[in-house]
């Protein structure tokens, strides 16, 4: 327990000078008395000097036929978070488009946005916990401040290698096989409104309960949202081109999946199943340039169940997927998990190989299109008392790799269809 140690203070240094005095009057007496006991009470921690002020305050108030009075206690940093929380969600914001009512009448910015001091981490934090493209150990990620494009170079050199060179032999200069850039910009995500009753945020209590359930529905709502894109989005101006159709579009190497009857002898088809010789294909056509930290197999839940379970014909498992550390992996390199790619079957991609420091996710933390807003005068919702709350978070993706000329940092597994 925490020990109110500066008031501890004060009251040794109290009683410390009244049994300096050789003799006590009754008061005082009365006085050295209260100060020994309540020294007793501090140090056990739990509570404070004001608070043993306040009882014996309200002790003689009660002894005089007068009111008691209570001490407001200071707020946990939990509390102060939800009291602001609480203060938002009870602000007057319109529902007119995105912007508040100010931002209809002239330029104004930073207006109708509430960023919890925590709000970012635990964000990111989520994300990564929900997609391996997040993850800066697995993927590129930079955060910006602001959402103005970015570019960012893409280069590839695998094509050369040094020489050996005689002592003042000649030297023939040789450009970077490939060298361009890509632009990062920004696509804004917003979750559902989240509707909640004025009733539930008229107490900090409420206002944990109402905060932490928003704040997982959030982050869970955008990691899905802004994941799928990453893997699968089309591009065209409206989201990001995501992983697999920016290797699509650019002819990276694709092996076409045989099957799992090669282990157990069914009737199974490279339409329906994958087994190890079309992964073993796979990591063959990636350069070994490309093998290092952040080379992952990437692949859903559903995909790594089906290849761990795998079996011989003998009924036995393959063990294809073997755990390392917790972190499960095929041929010694790590599996990332993607929840929106593919999941085994006709003409999908369930599975893509390769380096994924190649591929560059932006996450943006301002304070002018991103964070928590409300809506109060929206339809059906002033009239009952009742709020909604949305969730806005900005953000990118992008290939490092443009030139299919060189060799590719991906290879892509596809089911025949």
């Amino acid at each position: 327990m925490t020990i109110d140690q500066k008031g501890l203070t004060l009251l040794i240094q109290e009683a410390s000078t009244l049994s300096r005095k050789p003799r006590l009057t009754v008061q005082e007496e009365r006085r050295n008395a209260w100060l020994l006991s309540s020294i007793s009470v501090l140090k056990q921690g739990g509570i404070t000097l004001a608070e043993l002020d306040q009882d014996a305050h309200n002790e003689r108030a009660r002894a005089a036929g007068l009111e008691s009075v209570q001490l407001q206690k200071p707020l946990t940093e939990v509390e102060q978070r939800a009291k602001a929380f609480a203060g938002f969600v009870r602000g007057e914001k319109r529902s007119m488009g995105v912007q508040p009512l100010s931002a209809q009448i002239g330029t104004y910015s930073n207006q109708g946005f509430f960023v919890p001091t925590d709000f970012y981490p635990t964000m990111y934090r989520s994300l990564k916990a929900h997609d391996c493209l997040f993850d800066e150990d697995t993927a590129t990620v930079i955060k910006t401040t602001n959402g103005r494009p970015l570019p960012i170079p893409t280069g590839s050199n695998t094509e050369h290698s040094a020489v050996v060179v005689a002592e003042a032999g000649s030297r023939t200069p040789v450009d970077i096989n490939s060298l361009s850039h890509v632009v990062l910009g920004n696509y804004s995500y917003s979750t559902d409104q989240y509707y909640v009753s004025l009733e539930a945020m008229q107490d900090v209590s409420g206002a944990i309960s109402v905060m932490d359930l928003a704040n997982t529905f959030f982050q869970d709502a955008l990691a899905r949202g802004i994941g799928k894109d990453l893997v699968t989005g089309t591009g065209g101006g409206v989201k990001p081109l995501g992983l697999i159709p920016s290797l699509e579009a650019i002819g990276a190497p694709q092996v076409t999946a045989n099957g799992s009857a090669i282990h157990d002898g069914g009737a199974s088809t490279g339409a329906n199943s994958i087994g190890s010789p079309d992964l073993s294909s796979a990591l063959a056509q990636l350069d070994k340039a490309y093998i290092g930290p952040r080379t992952r197999w990437l692949m859903n839940q559903a995909t790594l169940a089906t290849l761990s379970g795998q079996l011989d014909k003998m009924g036995n498992l393959v063990n294809l997927v073997k755990y390392i550390d917790g972190v499960p992996t095929i041929f010694g390199i790590p599996v990332g998990i993607c929840p929106s790619m593919d999941s085994i079957g006709a003409s999908n991609v369930p599975v893509v190989l390769g380096d994924c420091s190649r591929w560059i996710t932006r996450l943006i933390a301002d304070t002018e299109g991103a964070g928590l807003k409300t809506f109060s005068e929206a339809p059906n919702l002033a009239e009952k008392g009742i709020v909604g709350i949305s969730c806005f978070l900005r953000a990118d993706g992008a290939l490092l790799w443009s030139d299919s000329s060189s060799p590719a940092p991906f290879v892509l597994v596809r089911n025949f269809s």
